[in-house]
């Protein structure tokens, strides 16, 4: 009881400060590790949107934040799907290719929220 209501807390005090998706306006304050951070542990995707001078510090920042994240196995599948998903979108050597990629993790990503937003953990 007391676990399920600190990650609620947490979960809680982390959605607001979490900018979900980066726009020109907020590109710097998107690419930071602490903003990763709490992106991974809402179990979001990462879209390849950051300059190679932040990426790094990024992708850390989203792994940590993955790793906080509640243990529910329904999960999992989705969140190995979506570090092979992303490895894919870095490495993608054309538009079209990232787009698809970009459209599957936004699939993977959905699923993924939904399933840790679920109490049951159930779709």
């Amino acid at each position: 009881m007391v676990r399920a209501l600190a990650v609620l807390v947490l979960s809680v005090a982390l959605a607001g400060c979490a900018i979900d998706r980066p726009k020109p306006e907020n590109l710097a304050q998107y690419c930071t590790a602490e903003n990763a951070y709490r992106l991974g542990s809402q179990g979001r995707a990462y879209f390849g949107d950051c300059p190679k001078e932040t990426e790094a510090q990024f992708l850390q920042g989203l792994a940590r934040g993955r790793m906080v994240r509640p243990s529910k196995p329904q999960v999992e599948p989705y969140y190995q799907q979506m570090a092979q998903t992303e490895k894919r979108l870095l490495a993608a050597s054309s538009d079209a290719e990232r787009e698809q990629l970009r459209a599957r993790l936004r699939e993977i990503e959905w699923w993924a929220i939904h399933l840790l937003n679920n109490k049951d953990g159930m779709a």
